[in-house]
């Protein structure tokens, strides 16, 4: 495949996961908000609580299989219909282990509620386990557009039934349920518009091929998944359920944007650079761009957050989440150097070293397990300050090995996304030491943030030439004209 069509293949699919963040998350973030306002914090804490058994049985369904998948230039429908039984073998397994480790949840906890709430939450791991494959066929062939679909869908259907359940009581039944209805619509679409159905079909060969290169994933995504939502064990134990709901929600809202940036990185990036894992210096050059963009937005929306955190908090969830606020500040700073990391685990994967992959993940949780305890003993501020560390460390581990793979070392990636990161920090200190220096009320300061915040990071941008804004205004101002956006909807 020749260089225009990797890049007509990159923009068309950062085009599609774009308008599936903006249209997905921002549903989310609407529905959430009036759940926030509707229910407490402790009803959140509940389903923290049981938040990292379902997040572990989802990474054994999983089991790294999807990854390979993508990685493999030629798969058949052998290889799909090997992982999809396997996968719903495991998901089924795992759903049992967790139904009939329920009441030992609730006990851990000391709430007796937690039983039944975990044994229909894990219903989603059924449907996840069904779903999977349909979504790595779409991610391999870049076809966003479907996915966009079923994630719009999922996202509205769950998130208008949620309020309809919290408006007539359902309390935390209504955020079960959510989860629920998201991944039964999800499926429903990426089934009746992908079309592929599995063969009676199931390779020991197969799947011993792909395994070979999962193992190493699955590994790394079950430790990173327990170290992740171990916190939540943490907190939901060692302080309260209403700690754990603030917690909670300030992890949600600030891992959204994050997430998303990090996601269509890997969702587009991964299959589209995959086709270059024999050319070094086309795939540093593609990657080296790659961060510089991707970066620039990442630094510009997570601290810009950060800015304007307090007064963005009390007016739109209200007074009660105050305590969220510093959480999410934190959770910001640390979150914003995410898509370092997976670029650079993109790199070990490409190359197909996930043995590299699994060490530099040993490596980065071992120095950050003194850090886990600490927290635990010393309160929550202490846990919040080693999660920021974490995220900024494991990056230096993750980039151990960039380059001796394509030649990319850490000083040479850190140079490149410096600069970028200096035209967000300038801004987000101004802009929130406004709220510190001035007693404006809460929305005079708001308005005020959201204007002068985006006006100096132009401004900088602008004054010193950052070509990560010059690459993004010229996307935005070719690729998001009407005719261009019809044009693009149509081929696609």
């Amino acid at each position: 495949m020749g260089v225009s069509d990797l890049k007509r293949k990159t923009v068309k699919g950062f085009f599609w996961s774009f308008l599936e963040s903006l249209f997905s998350q921002g549903q989310g973030i609407i529905f959430g908000i009036f759940l926030a306002r509707m229910l407490s914090p402790r009803e959140f804490g509940l389903i923290g609580m049981i938040t990292i058994f379902i997040s572990i049985a989802q990474v054994f369904v999983d089991s790294g299989l999807s990854q390979s998948l993508i990685r493999k230039q030629n798969c058949s429908t052998y290889d799909y219909s090997t992982i999809f039984w396997v996968n719903l073998a495991i998901g089924l397994v795992c759903y049992i282990i967790i139904w009939a480790a329920a009441p030992l949840i609730a006990g851990f906890y000391d709430k007796p509620e937690l039983v039944s709430l975990t044994r229909v939450t894990a219903l989603a791991i059924i449907i996840g386990s069904v779903t999977l494959i349909q979504q790595t066929i779409l991610t391999k062939d870049v076809d966003f557009k479907t996915i966009t679909k079923s994630s719009v869908s999922g996202t509205f259907v769950s998130g208008v039934s949620s309020l309809l359940l919290a408006y007539f009581g359902f309390g935390v039944w209504s955020l079960v349920w959510r989860t629920i209805i998201n991944q039964v619509v999800r499926s429903a679409v990426l089934w009746n518009q992908n079309r592929w159905w599995p063969k009676f079909y199931c390779s020991r060969l197969i799947l011993k091929d792909h395994f070979a290169f999962g193992s190493n994933i699955l590994f790394i995504s079950i430790v990173a998944a327990f170290y992740k939502n171990f916190y939540n064990l943490i907190i939901g134990k060692n302080y309260s359920d209403t700690v754990l709901g603030y917690y909670t929600n300030a992890d949600q809202y600030s891992l959204m944007p994050s997430s998303t940036i990090s996601s269509i990185t890997n969702k587009v990036s991964y299959p589209v650079l995959s086709e270059m894992q024999n050319d070094n210096e086309l795939l540093k050059a593609s990657i080296n761009k790659l961060i510089t963009t991707v970066m620039y937005i990442s630094f510009v929306i997570m601290f810009g957050l950060a800015a304007i955190a307090k007064p963005l908090f009390i007016i739109i969830l209200g007074e009660k989440w105050l305590p969220s606020v510093v959480m999410f500040q934190a959770l910001c700073i640390a979150y914003a150097i995410t898509p370092m990391h997976v670029i650079n685990h993109n790199i070990m994967k490409i190359k197909g070293r996930s043995d590299l992959f699994l060490k530099t993940e040993i490596i980065k949780y071992l120095i950050f397990t003194p850090l886990l305890i600490l927290g635990a003993f010393y309160g929550i501020t202490v846990l919040i300050a080693g999660i920021v560390l974490f995220y900024w460390i494991g990056y230096l581990v993750n980039a151990i090995y960039s380059k001796r793979l394509i030649g990319y070392s850490i000083i040479a990636q850190s140079l490149d996304f410096l600069p970028v990161m200096g035209i967000a920090i300038v801004p987000a200190l101004l802009t929130w030491s406004l709220g510190t220096l001035f007693s404006f009320s809460n929305i005079l300061l708001l308005s005020i943030q959201i204007i002068l915040y985006p006006g100096l990071v132009l401004l900088l941008s602008v004054l010193f030439r950052i070509p990560a804004f010059f690459e993004i205004k010229q996307i935005l101002t070719n690729k998001f004209t009407v005719a261009n956006i019809v044009k693009t909807i149509n081929k696609s």
